[in-house]
Parts: structure tokens; sequence; C-alpha cells
């Protein structure tokens, strides 16, 4: 079984770079996902606060994304794949504790959504 790392992490809407909340160990492998509501992960209350507030103050220039990854550099190059730049060199170890996350609210399938196509 692969060893993941889950990280919670504020990415810039330029694509300008990332901050990362936090991160820890994670079974499932979890593409990269937008969180639009930050209730419907079932953080526990006191992590799902801090992440609000964090959210709440960067919320004109950044979006909440979750993505797994085996090490800090996998999730570098796949982002770097997705077009962000000014990664940080090092990661953050982030001051928010373990928490459980509702795995229903995360993309654990790489999915391509198909057009119809009309004859």
């Amino acid at each position: 079984m692969e060893k993941n790392k889950l990280y919670i992490y504020l990415a810039k809407l330029d694509k300008k770079g990332i901050e990362v909340i936090t991160s820890f160990p994670y079974t499932t492998k979890v593409f990269p996902t937008r969180a639009r509501d930050i209730a419907s992960l079932n953080m526990n209350r006191e992590v799902s606060a801090k992440v609000n507030n964090m959210v709440t103050e960067y919320k004109m220039s950044h979006e909440l994304f979750l993505e797994s990854a085996e090490s800090f550099e996998k999730l570098k190059i796949s982002l770097r794949k997705r077009g962000y730049s000014n990664l940080p060199s090092h990661q953050f170890s982030g001051t928010i504790k373990n928490t459980t996350i509702n795995e229903k609210a995360l993309i654990t399938k790489n999915s391509i959504m198909l057009a119809k196509i009309k004859q």
C-alpha cells in the first residue's frame, strides 16, 4: 500500500504560488480537489475553524485545495504540470493537527468528462 500524505493548501488564483496549510498521513489517493464547502469535509470543529479563518483571510486571491502525494516534491511536480509557479522550496510544517475527512467530498478517481455528440 502506498504511503501518501493528504495536503490541504491554498492555491493562488493566478497560479503563482501556494500556501500549504497542513499535511498528514492518508492512505487513499486523492486527486486535486477544489474545496468549495469546508463543512462538507466533516473535519473536527477546531481544524475546520482554523481552515475557514485562513480561507476567509485569502478569499480574494486563493482557493482551497486538497490533494494527496507521496512526498512534497511529488506534490510540486503535480502543481507544475497544472501550470503553477513560484512554489515553495521546502514544505511548510502546518500548525493544524491531523483530522479525519469525509472521503465522499474528495475526488478519489481520475475521471474525464465526455461531451455527448449530437447526431
